[in-house]
């Protein structure tokens, strides 16, 4: 009797240690905004500069949505050699 509730608890602790590195860890990906700095760029618009924050929202690993953030930098040091489109 003993044995198998030792057993069943052990069972449930194993689920949710395996639940929580799965589904709760920021780097699997699975829910959530995650942002991918491989397809970060920068540009120029007017005389101030803008970096461009790629980013995907997930639901269990699918891509709900996806866009980049702006954010401003400043005024170059070099001056723009690559102006924004919008």
């Amino acid at each position: 009797m003993f044995s198998r509730i030792k057993t069943t608890i052990a069972l449930v602790f194993v689920a949710l240690v395996l639940v929580s590195f799965t589904v709760l860890n920021p780097s699997s990906a699975m829910f959530g905004k995650h942002f991918n700095t491989d397809k970060d760029f920068t540009c120029c618009k007017g005389n101030q500069l803008y970096i461009h924050h790629y980013y995907e929202k997930k639901v269990f690993w699918v891509t709900t949505d996806a866009g980049y953030t702006v954010e401003p930098l400043g005024l170059p040091t070099t001056g723009c050699n690559i102006q924004c489109d919008e």
